[in-house]
């Protein structure tokens, strides 16, 4: 694995209940020529099951974002695409696995299809800012709360 890598491809596909998940429908708009999923909107589909975990996790994201108190800008981002989607198709989009170091959360992603199939894996990893500086601050402690009661990060 290259070191922003937090978890390798096993641990993705044979990770369990998810942190969270949100179910959807792939849009005619997500869709390229080819008819199947134009590669980046994946991204946006991990950014949506994302802050859902975020606001589950009691996160003030848009406050936090208005007043400039806390960010967590992306540093790394990657996916592999395991299986086609096509426009109609309904998924499960979910945030797997979670990493919490001093200032930065690593989390793992995982697009399946309704019969099990996995399409998309993929990882992301933020570090948390000082909204107004961009100096790094330590991860909120409400989300490092919740990334590390028992049974709910893997």
């Amino acid at each position: 694995m290259k070191p922003e890598q937090r978890f390798s491809r096993d641990a993705i596909l044979a990770a369990g209940a998810p942190l969270a998940a949100q179910r959807r429908a792939v849009r005619f708009q997500d869709v390229d020529a080819a008819g199947t999923i134009f590669f980046p909107r994946v991204f946006e589909y991990f950014s949506d099951a994302y802050l859902d975990l975020l606001l589950a996790a009691g996160l003030d994201v848009p406050g936090d974002l208005a007043r400039r108190t806390a960010a967590a800008p992306l540093v790394h981002s990657e996916a592999d695409y395991l299986a086609p989607l096509f426009f109609g198709d309904p998924v499960d989009v979910e945030v797997v696995l979670a990493h919490v170091g001093g200032s930065s959360t690593a989390f793992a992603h995982r697009i399946r299809k309704l019969d099990g199939t996995v399409a998309v894996i993929g990882q992301t990893v933020h570090v948390w800012v000082d909204g107004k500086t961009f100096e790094p601050v330590p991860v909120p402690e409400a989300l490092r709360a919740y990334l590390t009661t028992p049974n709910r990060a893997r």
